[in-house]
């Protein structure tokens, strides 16, 4: 039963992180989208790639913390 809880959790897991990443990028590139048409300031497109790569250190960093919180 242990086994079989804990492969549901880890399950479940990935999917509510892979979905909050998912909608975090989404987000971002919807903001860029809307933005840059509208708004002809220089360094736009390069301010939301740094948000972009941010947001992927930061989702990787937490999976990392989550996994090791569990292994322990």
């Amino acid at each position: 039963m242990r086994f079989l809880r804990a492969a549901v959790e880890e399950v479940v897991g990935l999917f509510v992180a892979d979905w909050v990443q998912a909608a975090t990028t989404v987000a971002i590139i919807g903001a860029g989208w809307l933005a840059l048409p509208r708004f002809h300031v220089e360094g736009l497109a390069f301010a939301l790639a740094v948000a972009l790569a941010l947001q992927l250190v930061f989702a990787t960093a937490a999976e990392a913390r989550r996994t090791r919180a569990r292994q322990h």
